[in-house]
């Protein structure tokens, strides 16, 4: 029994030994965050073939289809969102006419509004706040000037918000010199804020994205610039949503100049401390025999009948880019969603936007958990312009990955706040995870180390892991130390101490 003893309390004694080694390396407190590896800000290492993997969603079914006679060919840069027990969807109504040379507008841009119990049927309400010829209940929200174009939304979360100004919104063009803002306080019955514009520099036609950060008390906005004759995105901040700060331009280190045309910015809401966006991206393509035979043809001859070559020859597509500071984006260069099979038609420039939002919805493996939905449009230009919902696993827009060969990844020093230490995680049948915890010198914790762990295989977002002696970890907890990851065949999304 003395022996048993004294072999437990050396342990203990060298353990603290390695865990003091590592305060010469400030290490990062992610209390009980999760923490998703979109980037390399945790990484310290890499060994064997591991390397961060970006996914793509799955496509689903069409979400809704703009066939009313305010809405059309154009509408879009819809911004969804839940709210308590409906899920609620804003989006402009536009469409242009390609019978014959100019291009033109059909009809003036409206706001319109749809709303969903489960974020995945959608119904457009029969409301009776604008007029429109021949059908005086309709679903549009607001009909105004410029700022229709991209009318942009969200529930303001900041405490020191007005019941009145519950809602908010911004939009505008250079025809209105600016951004304007809204509020609303029920999401439907919206009047002005501001004046006049309350951000003047900038491109602004297209989707400008605005919320409330917590940690920061801010308002922040970002919204359309031109940087270096591309496209791109800037963004401003304000403490009342009134002063705004000019805008300033974001940055893509170690990402070649690529056009940016929406940005679809906001914090993850599953780890809030972490900016995702979902760009889309501008492709400049130059005329050549084939983009004639890339289809729709039929369409795309059609617009290079009646107007200039941009619009049959760029192409659009999705990126996802993810900050922690909101001004240093981590920009994945291969597109987050392709186009698709020619024969799906969404090889226009005007296709792939997505949506503003993510959300979660039941996925449809009955035992399975939650996915995230997005929307993306398709048919642009025509007349069964549409959106269809795309999901995603939980934190699963990219994960460390190894292949079968294997890989393992070790993270920066980390103090964290929990009992329990869980992965969101998936492998092979023939691969697996292993973790260990580590000193800054990289000398595994007694008791934590690569043999002490058990071998993980399946796919779980919320797998807890443990080692022979057990999962619980509250004796390491506020100390800081190292994670090992272990690798083969798998991928891992995600982790969170609790």
């Amino acid at each position: 029994m003395k022996n048993m003893i004294r072999t437990v309390t050396l342990s203990l004694l060298l353990m603290n030994l390695c865990l003091t080694v590592i305060d010469a390396e400030e290490a990062i407190d992610i209390g009980s965050r999760r923490e998703l590896f979109v980037d390399q800000f945790l990484i310290k290492k890499v060994v064997g073939q591991a390397e961060l993997k970006l996914h793509q969603p799955t496509q689903r079914e069409i979400a809704i289809v703009f066939n009313e006679p305010w809405e059309g060919n154009s509408s879009g840069y819809p911004t969804v969102f839940q709210d308590g027990k409906i899920f609620r969807m804003y989006y402009r109504g536009h469409a242009y006419l390609l019978d014959k040379a100019p291009l033109r507008m059909a009809q003036s841009e409206v706001v319109c509004y749809a709303e969903s119990q489960d974020g995945i049927h959608w119904v457009k309400p029969k409301l009776k706040l604008f007029t429109w010829p021949n059908a005086n209940i309709n679903n549009i929200i607001w009909r105004g000037g410029a700022e229709a174009h991209n009318f942009s939304p969200f529930k303001d979360t900041n405490p020191a918000c007005l019941p009145d100004q519950r809602y908010k919104a911004v939009g505008g063009t250079v025809t209105t010199k600016g951004l304007l803002t809204f509020k609303s306080a029920d999401g439907i019955h919206w009047s002005k804020m501001s004046d006049g514009p309350v951000v003047t520099k900038g491109a602004f036609d297209s989707h400008n994205t605005i919320f409330w950060n917590e940690d920061h008390e801010k308002y922040v906005m970002y919204l359309r610039s031109i940087h270096a004759g591309l496209r791109h995105i800037s963004v401003s901040y304000s403490k009342d949503f009134k002063n705004w700060s000019d805008p300033v331009s974001i940055t893509f280190p170690n990402s070649p100049p690529q056009g940016m045309y929406t940005n679809q910015i906001g914090p993850y809401y599953r780890a809030p401390h972490i900016l995702l966006g979902f760009p889309t991206r501008y492709v400049v393509r130059k005329m050549n025999p084939h983009i004639k035979e890339l289809e729709p043809i039929k369409l795309r001859n059609n617009i290079f009948a009646i107007t200039d070559d941009r619009i049959g020859t760029d192409l659009t597509d999705g990126a996802f880019i993810s900050s922690r500071d909101g001004l240093a984006f981590h920009r994945f260069n291969e597109a987050f969603l392709r186009p698709g099979p020619e024969g799906e038609k969404r090889w226009m420039y005007g296709d792939n936007y997505q949506s503003y939002g993510l959300w979660e919805t039941k996925s449809e493996c009955r035992d399975c958990p939650n996915e995230i939905s997005m929307h993306f449009n398709e048919m642009s230009w025509r007349k069964n312009h549409r959106l269809r919902r795309y999901t995603i696993r939980l934190d699963g827009f990219v994960s460390m990955n190894a292949p079968y060969e294997g890989g393992e990844f070790i993270t920066k020093p980390v103090r964290f706040d929990g009992k329990k230490l869980r992965i969101n995680y998936s492998t092979s049948a023939a691969g697996s995870v292993r973790i260990e915890f580590q000193d800054a010198a990289g000398q595994p914790i007694p008791g934590y180390s690569l043999e002490d762990s058990v071998e993980l295989y399946g796919d779980s977002t919320e797998q807890l892991v443990s080692w022979k002696q057990g999962s619980d970890i509250s004796s390491l907890n506020g100390k800081p130390i190292c994670l090992r990851f272990v690798l083969k065949d798998g991928d891992i999304y995600s982790y969170q101490f609790r």
